[in-house]
């Protein structure tokens, strides 16, 4: 009898490990795969990487907007002065974002920049849509606005937080409780 017993509260203790392995696996991970509410969506490296690469892009566009406007009509012109003050004025907000992003890991301490480099942008599209590296900024401007949590539409405006009242479509599922269950692949 006390055999049997044995083996009986041998099972049960097996069962009760294998079920709770999961849940330890996921605890030392870190996140849950498909968390996809609130900051958790980006890593800390990948905003910063995103960050210095529109720097770099930042830089090469002003020095691209520079030289086609010195080459076009334009050329001379109070129009001339405008787009490159506005291009001088996103580099700026780029480097403000660049110096206060840091390691990416406190994203309000940087939350004003980022809102600032998304307007900066959404002024410039209009006129930058011809530069040859603009789509590669926008790239990077719309993995900075979904770390942050803004909407960016490349130029038509509207870049406001997302949260639970301020929704981007129909289709945010931030609240879907069942997502973050983390079920094997």
């Amino acid at each position: 009898m006390t055999n049997r017993n044995t083996l009986k509260f041998s099972i049960f203790a097996a069962a009760i490990l294998a079920l709770a392995l999961p849940a330890a696996a996921s605890a030392q991970w870190g996140r849950y795969p498909d968390d996809r509410g609130g900051y958790g969506r980006y890593d800390d490296r990948g905003l910063r990487d995103s960050v210095h690469r529109l720097d770099r892009l930042a830089k090469d566009f002003e020095r691209e907007m520079d030289r086609s406007l010195d080459r076009s009509r334009a050329n001379g012109s109070r129009r001339e002065d405008q787009i490159n003050n506005h291009v001088h004025q996103f580099r700026d907000a780029v480097g403000d974002l660049k110096s206060r992003v840091g390691n990416g890991r406190d994203l309000n301490r940087s939350e004003g920049e980022a809102r600032r480099v998304i307007q900066e942008a959404d002024q410039l599209d209009r006129v930058a849509r011809r530069a040859s590296q603009w789509s590669q900024i926008q790239q990077e401007l719309r993995y900075i606005s979904n770390a942050y949590g803004f909407r960016y539409n490349g130029g038509y405006g509207d870049y406001r937080r997302n949260d639970r009242t301020n929704r981007n479509d129909g289709n945010n599922r931030t609240d879907d409780w069942w997502r973050r269950i983390p079920f094997p692949r």
